[in-house]
C-alpha cells in the first residue's frame, strides 16, 4: 500500500496535478488498490480529523487580520511610519521594505501575503529611486521570508499542532532569528545603495517621525495586541487572532474609515482563499501520513536514521533539514510536515534534542523552499509584483537563501540563539 501511495503521488505530480489533489488521489488509490487493511472511509476521516484542531483555528484568524491590515489602510500607514523612521539612512527605502514586511508578518503570519501586500506598495518606490528590478524582487521575497518566523507564523502553528509543543515557546523562540534575518537584509540594502550611489534621504527629522507615529498609532497597536496577548499569557494564539480581527475591523471602519462593506467582503474572500489552500494541503498530507503509520514505516525510518547518524541528534536534525530543503524545491514544505514530523519528532525527543530548537530549525528550512524554483511561492508572487522574469531574480535570490542558511546554521549549532527568550520568560523546558 505504501509503494502504491508513493508511485501514485509521483505520477500525479509529474502529470501536473496540484499537490493537494495529488496527495488525495494517491491516498485513495493506495487504499483502493492496497491489501484491504484500511476501509475507504478512513481517508475521509483522516482528512477531516487532520484539521480538527483548536490550534489550527489561529490560521484563518491571522489571515483575516492580515487582509484587514491591507484593505483597511493599516499596512499603508505602517509603511509611512517605517519610511519616516528609516528613509534618512543610506538604503532607507529598501530598509523600509524590510521593516514593513516584518511588522506585517507579525499580524498575518504568511510570507506570500506579505509579498502581495507590502511588495506591491514598496516595489514602485524602490525602482523609482534607482534599485534594479532583480534586487527589488529578491529583497521583497527575502524580507517576506521573516513572516513565518516572527510570530504568529503559520508554519509554527502547524508544527505545534502536530507535535503538541507549546506554541507560546515556539513564538518566543522565533523573534531572535526573525530579527537577525531582517537586520542582515537591511545591511545588504545599505551597502547596495552605497555601492550604486542611490537612496540617500537626507537628515533625520524627529517631527516627521512623531507625526507619522500619531497617524500610525492605531495600526501599530494591532501587532502589539497579538505579541503582548500571547507572550503575557492573556490569551491563546487563536484567541489573539480573533481579538486582532475585531480590533482591525473597528480601526478600519471607525478610525481610518478605509473599510467598506465591499472591502470587508474582499477581506473575507481573500482570507478564505488563503486558508483553504493551506489547510486543504495540510489535511491531505495528514491523510497520506496515516498510510505511513499503518504500514509501520516509522520504525524502519527511525532505525535507518539511527544507523546513519550513530545516534547523534544534531546529525539527524541536519538530515531532516536537507530533506525538507530538497523537497521544498518540488512541493510546498507544509505538505511534508504531517508525514515527516511524527516520524522524527519522538526520536529526537528521546535523544534529548531541544524541541524548540528543532521547531525553529524546521520552520527556517521550510522558508527556503518558498524562495526556490520551480514552485517557490514567495518567488512567483514576487515575479508578479515586480513584473520581471524568474531567471533574472535568481542571482540575488541566492543571496537571500544564503542569509537564511546562515541563520539555520546558527540555530543548529547555537541552541541558545533561539531558546534564550522562551527560557527567560517561561523558564527552561
Amino acid at each position: 500500500m505504501l509503494i502504491i501511495a508513493c508511485i501514485s503521488l509521483l505520477a500525479l505530480m509529474f502529470l501536473g496535478v496540484p499537490i493537494t489533489f495529488s496527495l488525495l488521489g494517491a491516498g485513495f488509490l493506495a487504499v483502493l488498490l492496497g491489501n484491504g487493511s484500511l476501509p475507504m472511509y478512513m481517508n475521509c476521516r483522516g482528512f477531516i480529523s487532520g484539521i480538527n484542531s483548536f490550534t489550527l483555528m489561529a490560521i484563518p484568524f491571522f489571515m483575516i487580520s492580515g487582509a484587514i491590515m491591507n484593505q483597511g489602510g493599516l499596512s499603508k500607514r505602517i509603511i509611512q511610519f517605517c519610511s519616516a523612521l528609516f528613509s534618512w539612512l543610506r538604503g532607507g527605502v529598501g530598509i523600509v521594505c524590510v521593516a514593513a514586511n516584518m511588522v506585517f508578518g507579525a499580524v498575518s503570519g504568511s510570507g506570500t501575503a506579505a509579498v502581495a501586500a507590502i511588495g506591491s506598495i514598496t516595489a514602485p518606490d524602490m525602482e523609482k529611486i534607482g534599485y534594479k528590478k532583480e534586487f527589488t524582487g529578491a529583497m521583497i521575497a527575502g524580507a517576506a521570508s521573516t513572516a513565518p518566523i516572527i510570530p504568529p507564523g503559520n508554519v509554527m502553528i502547524m508544527f505545534a499542532a502536530i507535535t503538541g509543543l507549546s506554541i507560546t515557546r515556539m513564538f518566543l523562540a522565533g523573534y531572535t532569528p526573525g530579527f537577525v534575518i531582517g537586520i542582515i537584509l537591511m545591511i545588504i540594502c545599505h551597502f547596495y545603495a552605497k555601492k550604486h550611489n542611490i537612496d540617500y534621504g537626507g537628515k533625520f527629522e524627529i517631527k516627521k517621525v512623531l507625526r507619522a507615529l500619531y497617524e500610525c498609532f492605531w495600526a501599530l497597536l494591532m501587532p502589539l495586541i497579538i505579541i503582548v496577548g500571547i507572550t503575557a499569557g492573556f490569551c491563546t494564539p487563536t484567541e489573539a487572532g480573533a481579538v486582532a480581527c475585531v480590533y482591525g475591523l473597528i480601526v478600519g471602519l471607525f478610525f481610518y474609515k478605509d473599510l467598506s462593506l465591499k472591502k470587508i467582503r474582499d477581506v473575507l474572500f481573500s482570507a478564505a482563499q488563503g486558508t483553504g489552500q493551506i489547510l486543504s494541503l495540510y489535511a491531505a498530507s495528514t491523510m497520506f501520513a496515516y498510510i505511513f503509520t499503518v504500514e509501520g514505516f516509522g520504525k524502519i525510518f527511525q532505525e535507518w536514521l539511527m544507523s546513519v547518524s550513530s545516534g547523534n541528534a544534531t546529525v539527524i536534525m541536519l538530515l531532516v533539514g536537507a530533506f525538507v530543503l530538497l523537497i521544498g524545491c518540488f512541493m510546498e514544505p507544509v505538505a511534508v510536515m504531517p508525514v515527516v514530523l511524527p516520524l522524527v519528532y519522538p526520536l529526537l525527543q528521546k535523544l534529548g534534542m531541544n524541541m524548540v530548537q528543532f521547531g525553529l530549525f524546521f520552520t527556517l528550512c521550510t522558508i527556503v523552499g518558498g524562495l526556490t524554483p520551480p514552485v517557490g511561492s514567495y518567488l512567483f508572487v514576487t515575479v508578479t509584483v515586480v513584473k520581471t522574469g524568474v531567471t533574472k531574480l535568481i542571482p540575488w535570490m541566492m543571496v537571500m537563501i544564503l542569509v537564511d542558511l546562515i541563520v539555520i546554521l546558527m540555530v543548529t549549532f547555537i541552541p541558545g540563539f533561539c531558546t534564550w527568550l522562551p527560557d527567560l520568560l517561561l523558564g527552561p523546558m
